[in-house]
């Protein structure tokens, strides 16, 4: 005989996570792919759900289903509802690196990708063979990813934290000014403020929105009269593209040294005082007791001391 389900205001909470999968899904199909249910009792899932909520909740549009206003509202504190039961029902989980096959999914840009998970592969490799790790480029929306609990740990500059999750400090980073090594307008060697502003620009820009770096950020408040002449979507292309060149770049000062090593060109300091990079690691505070994270981010922290 089956058991009755758990009721909580007269809702079966086993909807809450249907409901859940739905809302991420926009699709009934898919959502019962996710649940391991069949269309019809997912339909019927959403169809009790509706009935509860007295609101339609998705509504096909085309081939997708829409949430609702009332839904959209429901998106966010329903995630963190699914973490917190997440993180309450294993608490204090513990993480056995030679038998886990669990995959950590870490957001973070080609950059950090290049200088510090290249040092971390082989770690983790060596120490949790089985492990999978999942790198996740940065979006429009990295920290939504963070707060909907699809990314593990975030690996990113203070300015771009999420809000009310735990952080910690990872390691600082420079920025050094780059140019193609024959670039006649610098062949005296000297980089100063009148020319970073007269010459051509290669700025990186990310995402639908063009979002900005942090080191963009602060230029275009302290030098917005310099020239953006080419716009690249990631920073491992900024030095290949001034190459042949009279074009500039402002970039960080591992990943320049790395690709002064395969390619033609040559490193300034800035000719502005500009802030230190703070790169720190995130994780939900729902998975603050979860071994895995701690374990992850204790890889990364030792992964810096590899960092050229």
């Amino acid at each position: 005989m089956d058991r009755p389900a758990m009721r909580f205001k007269g809702l079966d909470l086993n909807l809450l996570v249907a409901l859940d999968v739905m809302l991420e899904e926009r699709s009934v199909s898919s959502a019962a792919r996710r649940l391991f249910l069949s269309q019809s009792a997912t339909s019927g899932a959403l169809a009790r759900l509706r009935e509860h909520f007295c609101d339609d909740l998705l509504i096909p549009v085309g081939r997708q289903m829409m949430p609702t206003p009332f839904a959209e509202r429901l998106v966010e504190p329903l995630r963190n509802l699914m973490l917190q039961i997440d993180a309450t029902v294993s608490p204090g989980q513990a993480f056995d690196q030679l038998t886990s096959r669990r995959v950590f999914r870490i957001g973070c840009s080609d950059y950090i990708t290049e200088v510090l998970i290249s040092r971390l592969i082989p770690r983790v490799a060596e120490a949790a063979p089985r492990v999978v790790l999942d790198v996740v480029a940065p979006g429009d929306d990295q920290t939504g990813l963070l707060e909907a609990g699809e990314i593990d740990v975030l690996v990113t500059p203070t300015l771009f934290l999420a809000r009310g999750h735990p952080h910690e400090p990872l390691y600082n980073e420079g920025h050094v000014v780059v140019a193609w090594s024959e670039n006649t307008l610098l062949a005296d060697g000297r980089m100063d403020a009148e020319r970073f502003r007269s010459m051509g620009h290669v700025v990186v820009r990310f995402g639908r929105v063009r979002a900005s770096s942090m080191a963009e950020t602060w230029l275009d408040t302290h030098v917005p009269d310099r020239r953006i002449e080419l716009v690249a979507p990631a920073f491992m292309h900024v030095p290949r593209m001034i190459v042949g060149t009279q074009r500039i770049a402002i970039t960080h000062e591992r990943l320049a040294r790395m690709q002064a090593k395969l390619l033609p060109i040559r490193l300034f300091d800035p000719p502005f005082d500009m802030p230190v990079l703070q790169e720190t690691i995130q994780y939900h505070r729902a998975r603050q007791s979860d071994g895995g994270i701690r374990w992850l981010a204790d890889m990364l922290h030792a992964s810096v001391a590899d960092m050229i």
